[in-house]
């Protein structure tokens, strides 16, 4: 009887300690989707990780565009170690023969957090635009406390697209406005502060839109990744360092 006690109390030890972990953690969900259109035909595809491995690929004609090996990602492939949750996405190269825009939306629900806590997330962008004069990127990064995200669409190859559902109530942004350049070698970072909801689960989703005024190509990677509040960070990097402290004092004792 002893026994059974004494492993049952382990048991609810270590669930416990797995519990607090939890903060820093994602489950693996299969909530990633992907949307990539030709705005100025209204053609374009939707796609979902329907496997939940973390990783999407699509390759291929879109309207007047060849977009190639564009690939976002997600949890459990990335994120969840040293944040909060993580998404990227990144395409090798966008090619357009004329004018015309195409905008490609990736996003992400299900990631974890404390119910209530404030969170940081930072988002990042660079690339190489060649194209006409005239020629821009846009981006923006979102963050949902409320865990919601746009409606993308039913799932579909590329064909006839409808419009892209509004960006949902509380969500905020890495940068203060969608950040815009022009031709060349581009780079920035963004941070944004949110709040996360009376649920344990919140949502990242990242926009880029290119505008060729001309033939051209783009390639471009947009990371976007939260992480516990500021606060949070010193707590845990006061107690590592509280660790260490120890841990030196005890070399002394012991070479004394």
């Amino acid at each position: 009887m002893r026994q059974k006690l004494v492993v049952a109390i382990l048991g609810a030890l270590i669930l416990g300690a797995f519990a607090s972990l939890s903060f820093f953690s994602s489950p693996v969900s299969a909530t990633m989707r992907l949307r990539i259109e030709d705005v100025t035909t209204g053609v374009g595809a939707v796609v979902t990780d329907t496997d939940g491995d973390g990783v999407l690929t699509f390759s291929g004609a879109v309207g007047s565009f060849g977009v190639n090996v564009t690939t976002g990602l997600s949890k459990p492939t990335i994120g969840g170690i040293t944040d909060l949750g993580q998404i990227d996405l990144n395409s090798v190269n966008v090619l357009s023969s004329g004018t015309g825009t195409l905008r490609l939306t990736l996003e992400d629900t299900g990631f974890v957090a404390s119910p209530l806590s404030s969170l940081n997330f930072e988002g990042t962008v660079g690339g190489t635009l060649t194209a006409a004069a005239g020629s821009t990127i846009t981006v923006q990064s979102w963050a949902n406390g409320n865990n919601l995200v746009p409606d993308l669409g039913l799932d579909q190859a590329v064909g006839n697209i409808g419009t892209i559902g509004a960006t949902p109530a509380g969500s905020v942004t890495a940068w203060p406005s969608d950040v815009t350049f022009g031709t060349g070698a581009f780079s920035s970072t963004g941070v944004g502060t949110f709040d996360n909801g009376p649920g344990d689960t919140f949502s990242l989703f990242a926009q880029v839109s290119i505008n060729f005024a001309g033939a051209g190509s783009v390639s471009f990677d947009e990371n976007q990744k939260a992480v516990p509040e500021p606060a949070s960070l010193l707590l845990l990097g006061s107690g590592v360092a509280g660790l260490g402290l120890l841990a030196r004092r005890k070399r002394q004792r012991c070479t004394q």
